[in-house]
């Protein structure tokens, strides 16, 4: 699934529904992990058990493409199978299995080509990572067809948006900034925390207008963000590292279990001013539900930060979507457990 639009004042994007996994899997889902609570058990077995599930598209896709090109490859298949599932996978390694399946579901053969090319070179042993990086967008190729559709977002009443990369400017400071923030999560919520270091290897910093930021089950791991405004920087971190992991772990439950049975059902947003399918309704609640948390929190034992007026905007934001998910949502089982968490 791509992105979907999901935003405050302006469009945001997050990521599509994706579907139940296949059979083997359903043992291992534990109904105590379908909850809006973060929790650091939870965050690191959903993660582990979606690497298990990539690993088992991943090794169906490679094994499709070698009986379609009639070509057996070997070196990758073996490094897809031996890959370490206690480790964060590198997003552009969940990005080129994606576009191996799209390819081939697009009956592109020369695409399938590239891609495989592309990762029959790319080292094994740099396809995990312990640690968050933050750098432009547009800094690898894996990344020009999310960009490109992204770009190609129409919202309605919004100008069409604008992604720029960074080019020469130092990321430092920005990178310094975005851990002082993880920090201050850590110290008021150490739940999320954990749940976003389970998640997060990659932040990619952009410029431009119409979207604050996104993320997408085709490259998990990474969370793409518009660059703060000067003096904004920690709490524009704050809100969009949990907004953004929230994201990316609802769609691994998503991955788990559909969650609700009208998901394309049309109904007002809590976040954005147009109407939304109810999937995209319960994503923006999830988020606004754990930020309001850790905005609280902060609030409580670090009122220098001058939250007071985000923290309100979330909790007004929060009860719109409370009600619309409430009231509308058809839930699974599993869905039905979700909800009774808000």
């Amino acid at each position: 699934p791509g992105p979907a639009a999901e935003g405050r004042s302006r469009a945001r994007h997050s990521s599509a529904t994706t579907k139940a996994p296949v059979i083997p899997f359903a043992a291992a889902v534990e109904n105590s992990w379908f909850s809006v609570v973060p929790s650091a058990s939870t965050a690191a077995s959903v993660a582990r058990l979606w690497r298990e599930i990539w690993r088992y598209n991943a090794v169906n896709a490679v094994s499709a493409a070698e009986e379609g090109l009639t070509t057996r490859l070997p070196r990758l298949m073996a490094a897809v199978r031996g890959i370490d599932l206690d480790q964060r996978l590198e997003p552009r390694v969940c990005a080129r299995s994606a576009a191996l399946m799209e390819a081939m579901g697009k009956g592109d053969g020369d695409a399938v080509y590239d891609i495989l090319q592309a990762w029959c070179v790319d080292p094994p042993e740099s396809w995990a990572t312990q640690q968050i990086l933050t750098e432009s967008i547009a800094h690898h190729g894996w990344e020009q067809e999310l960009l490109a559709e992204v770009r190609g977002t129409r919202v309605k009443n919004v100008k069409p948006l604008s992604l720029f990369p960074l080019l020469e400017t130092d990321l430092t400071p920005l990178h310094d900034a975005a851990m002082e923030a993880l920090a201050l999560i850590g110290a008021v919520d150490p739940e999320m925390h954990a749940e976003i270091t389970a998640h997060v290897s990659l932040i990619k910093l952009f410029s431009g207008a119409g979207v604050e930021g996104f993320s997408s089950p085709k490259a998990f791991g990474a969370i793409w963000l518009r660059l703060p405004e000067p003096g904004q920087e920690i709490a524009w971190f704050l809100e969009h590292l949990v907004h953004e992991c929230s994201h990316l772990h609802l769609n691994a439950l998503l991955a788990l279990d559909p969650l609700l049975v009208n998901p394309q059902e049309i109904h007002q947003a809590p976040i954005r001013p147009d109407p939304r399918p109810l999937f995209q309704v319960l994503h923006g609640t999830f988020v606004l539900w754990r930020n309001c948390r850790v905005h609280r929190r902060l609030v409580e034992q670090f009122p220098e930060l001058g939250l007071q007026d985000v923290l309100a905007e979330f909790e007004e934001q929060l009860a719109r979507g409370t009600e619309v998910i409430a009231t509308r949502m058809r839930p699974t089982d599993r869905g039905r457990l979700l909800l009774q968490s808000f």
